[in-house]
């Protein structure tokens, strides 16, 4: 391998850790998050995860999160923080761009290592490695699987054929959403075909050299993967049933049957031109016109790796576009393939670019474009503001979707001060009521052992409500607990969870009594 390649991809790999790993408990966990940490929680503890076909995603996110806390020592589940979950991301945020390191000889080494710098500063890349969810193990699996196709069509290995029918399987196991890209793949070659023949006049072009036993080897390969995972490891027969009952339910979300439903132009808008009042302008047009160039190359030049990447990178865009089901995290999938379009853009450029004046003004943009797109990572992970609400939290930030908010820190803070103050620690009975999605509290709330969680005011309520010490309400419910004959509780406040949700704490009188004794004296 060639010493300045692997030399640039060590240093590109040290910029992509150096935006994503710090600072990894800054924002609080997502809804999303914390479902995920949740169904952690139920392997780790008590071993007795399964694969949910109506919710949740796949299994590979909680199984290969048992690694990462083995390596950080272990212990008990309630002491985990949100970095000890997303540093999983981070590490296949990292992959990413150590993958391209089997592409290099067939893709060049001026396009891997520019198409490394831009996985490396990518804002969308960054930003969702530091997610605990699902998205950038499905990317990283689905690059794997390119590759080690496209390496066994090179080299007739049956090793290939293997390890690609591996990331085939860990595909199935991480997100029912891996049909998409699959289909993307076998267009992607479909296309290129056609596109020889029509293009090149049928000339002689790229023989592959995979048989048909290679192909029975990756498919066997990546049966007996998503078995073992969906199965929990042969201790769920219904798994793997399950995992095609699964696309009953998430076919009625992908029709439009889901709150998540977006304009077709939902993820252009965040690569290229997002602006709120009051914010600055995101873009990430650098990659997107880079790639353009990059497709432009691919169809009209010869080499077929790059032309691949090309009429997939159009299909799964194409795909993503169409359904109106639509999150930001899903447009990892395809923008991926538009990086590796950018890598390639950006040397077709810098090689059109003929008089020296030409290559230094080349030079200039490229070093403005990369500039911006790490300032860009930067802010979105850990700047704020001109308020000093920081833009990870705010809907300033193209890629926040959902977030919750600062203040239901301040919420679980005061619990916990109850809780110390309370006779029953963490053992006092807790109802939580709301109609709107109450995660990810119950992720900040796991070491209470008596709560309860209702979409309404439950009647009749399995306690008496003046008996409960605490209750977190949604507004929604105008549940007015303070304002009984009896005034068993007061009102302490309101908290917001996620934008337009809204939470209001009843505290029983005696432990509010208790807790602000504890409270330091208010200065004169």
């Amino acid at each position: 391998m060639n010493r300045w390649l692997l030399a640039g991809m060590v240093l590109l790999l040290g910029v992509g850790l150096g935006l994503r790993a710090p600072a990894l408990r800054l924002r609080p966990m997502h809804n999303d998050e914390g479902v995920n940490a949740m169904n952690f929680r139920r392997l780790y503890v008590t071993n007795d995860y399964k694969y949910n076909p109506d919710e949740f995603h796949g299994p590979t996110l909680p199984y290969l999160t048992l690694p990462d806390v083995w390596l950080q020592g272990g212990g008990d589940f309630n002491e985990f923080t949100e970095a000890t979950y997303r540093s999983v991301t981070v590490a296949f945020g990292l992959g990413l761009i150590l993958l391209l390191l089997l592409l290099a000889a067939d893709f060049g080494r001026a396009q891997t290592l520019w198409a490394a710098a831009l996985t490396a500063l990518s804002p969308a890349m960054v930003f969702y490695s530091r997610y605990y969810i699902h998205e950038m193990l499905l990317v990283f699996f689905t690059a794997w699987t390119f590759i080690c196709c496209w390496r066994c069509a090179n080299s007739g290995r049956a090793a290939w054929a293997v390890a690609g029918g591996i990331g085939l399987g860990l595909m199935y196991a991480t997100k029912e959403t891996f049909v998409l890209a699959l289909a993307a793949m076998v267009l992607a070659a479909g296309t290129s075909a056609l596109w020889r023949r029509w293009r090149d006049g049928g000339a002689p072009g790229f023989q592959p050299r995979w048989n048909w036993r290679q192909v029975f080897a990756a498919l066997t390969a990546a049966a007996v993967t998503a078995a073992v995972f969906f199965s929990s490891f042969f201790t769920n027969s219904a798994g793997p049933l399950d995992a095609l009952r699964t696309y009953l339910p998430w076919l009625r979300r992908a029709s439009g049957a889901t709150t998540h439903v977006h304009p077709w132009n939902f993820y252009f808008e965040r690569l290229l031109f997002f602006h709120v009042r009051g914010g600055p302008i995101w873009s990430e047009g650098f990659i997107v016109a880079l790639a353009l160039a990059g497709f432009i190359g691919a169809v009209r030049g010869r080499l077929l790796l790059l032309r691949l990447i090309a009429f997939y990178t159009f299909w799964l865009t194409l795909i993503y576009t169409v359904l109106p089901y639509k999150t930001p995290w899903c447009l990892l999938g395809f923008y991926h393939g538009m990086i590796l379009l950018a890598g390639a853009g950006a040397v077709l450029l810098w090689r059109a670019c003929r008089p020296a004046w030409l290559k230094t003004a080349a030079a200039l943009a490229l070093a403005a474009g990369v500039a911006h797109l790490a300032w860009q990572s930067y802010r979105s992970n850990f700047a704020a503001d001109s308020s000093g609400v920081p833009y990870f939290d705010s809907a300033k930030n193209p890629y926040v979707y959902s977030q919750t908010l600062p203040d239901a820190l301040r919420l679980v803070f005061t619990v916990e001060a109850l809780a110390h103050v309370s006779a029953q620690g963490y053992g006092t009975v807790m109802e939580v009521m709301t109609p709107e999605s109450y995660w990810p509290l119950p992720w900040y709330l796991r070491r209470f052992t008596n709560v309860g969680y209702w979409d309404n005011i439950p009647h009749p309520p399995p306690v008496p409500i003046g008996s409960v010490p605490i209750m977190i309400v949604s507004t929604e419910l105008h549940a007015a607990f303070d304002e009984g004959p009896d005034k068993t509780h007061l009102m302490a406040g309101y908290f917001a969870l996620r934008p337009q949700v809204f939470l209001e704490l009843y505290v029983q009188t005696n432990l509010w009594a208790a807790y602000v004794k504890t409270l330091p004296p208010e200065k004169d």
